[in-house]
Formats: structure tokens, C-alpha cells, sequence
């Protein structure tokens, strides 16, 4: 990709959680050895996978040049965003309050839009579906929308200068909006963020790692 060798390897899968490194990867123009966790084959259970994300969730990072020459493992999304932007020096402040603002609506996103669009979409294809359930998890999702919404409205990206922010969302926002594009009724800002989103090369490119 350049001749950057970060000396990377990505353990991931084609969810909006595993499209997050690839976008970011993509972005900095670093290179990295891909490995497929296949969901449905359970590889993230087995053995070999487990001793390097003993949570047994995807993805994981493995840098064998991190710091002091030490192989660094990092597993978690949010936390593999943090790491490569700080290794980077981009796309997260260094100074505050930019920091701190970037670093909240990370976890904004990894404690929210994700988990709560990740159930609204399990339950929506639910057969027989559970109407309670999926109303619950829509309602909460049409809320953390509306969060957003009213974030971007005198901004073009979430924590002022384009950040992991951006990166973490952008993969579960496209998700929902492709299976319950209802979720995003009225959310004009959402909207004309993902269009500068899509508008990315990097995003392209991460959005459609591995093919």
C-alpha cells in the first residue's frame, strides 16, 4: 500500500465492528497481513484465536514492532483505533481538550450505536420476530441517531477535524441504514455525514477490505 511496513496483523471479519481497523488502516496507507476470523465457522472460538483475544470476539491487532521492539497485542475495536492513532500521530489530538473529546465519542459509539443497532438487526431478522424486542432496540438506536444528528448539525465530522470517531461509526451507521433505513428518518445531518464518509477513498477501501 506504501512503503510503510507497519509489520501488522489484522484478525477480522466483514461486520461494521470488523470494517472499523481496515478504514483506519486505509487512511494511514499501512500495510498489514489480513486474517479472516470466519463468524460462522466459530474460528473465533477455537484455540489458536483465543490466545490472542481470550474474549473470543473479533478483531484483534498484532503488532510485533510496537513499542521498545515489543510485540503489542491489542484486542477490541476502540481500543485498536486508540492505539494505531497514537502509533500514527493522527487522527486523534494529542493535546486536550481535542483528546478527550475525540476519545468520548469513540466509546460513544462502542457503547452505543453499536451494541444497540447490532440488537436491533439480530432481532429485526428474527423469524418469528419478536416485535417487543426489536421495537426496544429500535427505539434506543432512533435515539443514539437523533444524538448524532444533532452533533453534526454545524459540523462535518463528529469531533471537529476528522478523527477514529468518525472511523468507529461510519461501519454500523451504513449497516443500519442499508437493513432499517427508517432508523435514519429525519436524521438530515447523519445523512450528509455518510455522504462525506462514502466519499473517502480510505473508507472505499476499508469498507471492502479483502476483496
Amino acid at each position: 500500500m506504501t512503503s510503510h511496513r507497519a509489520m501488522l496483523d489484522l484478525y477480522t471479519w466483514y461486520t461494521p465492528n470488523g470494517k472499523k481497523v481496515p478504514i483506519l488502516l486505509a487512511e494511514l496507507g499501512w500495510s498489514y497481513d489480513l486474517h479472516l476470523v470466519n463468524l460462522g465457522a466459530n474460528d473465533q472460538k477455537k484455540p489458536a484465536y483465543l490466545a490472542i483475544n481470550p474474549n473470543g470476539k473479533i478483531p484483534a491487532l498484532v503488532d510485533t514492532e510496537g513499542a521498545n521492539a515489543e510485540l503489542v497485542v491489542v484486542f477490541e475495536s476502540g481500543a485498536i483505533l486508540q492505539y494505531l492513532a497514537n502509533k500514527a500521530g493522527k487522527f486523534l489530538p494529542k493535546e486536550e481538550p481535542g483528546r478527550s473529546e475525540v476519545l468520548s465519542w469513540l466509546y460513544w459509539q462502542v457503547g452505543g450505536p453499536g451494541p444497540f443497532f447490532g440488537q436491533m438487526m439480530a432481532f429485526g431478522r428474527q423469524e418469528p420476530r419478536d416485535e417487543g424486542a426489536f421495537e426496544k432496540f429500535f427505539g434506543e438506536s432512533k435515539r443514539l441517531v437523533g444524538v448524532l444528528d444533532a452533533r453534526l448539525r454545524d459540523r462535518q465530522w463528529i469531533a471537529g477535524e476528522y478523527s477514529i470517531a468518525d472511523i468507529a461509526s461510519y461501519p454500523w451507521f451504513a449497516a443500519a441504514a442499508d437493513l432499517h433505513p427508517q432508523v435514519l428518518e429525519g436524521a438530515d445531518a447523519v445523512r450528509k455525514w455518510m455522504t462525506r464518509m462514502e466519499g473517502r477513498p480510505a473508507v472505499q477501501t476499508g469498507m471492502s477490505f479483502g476483496k
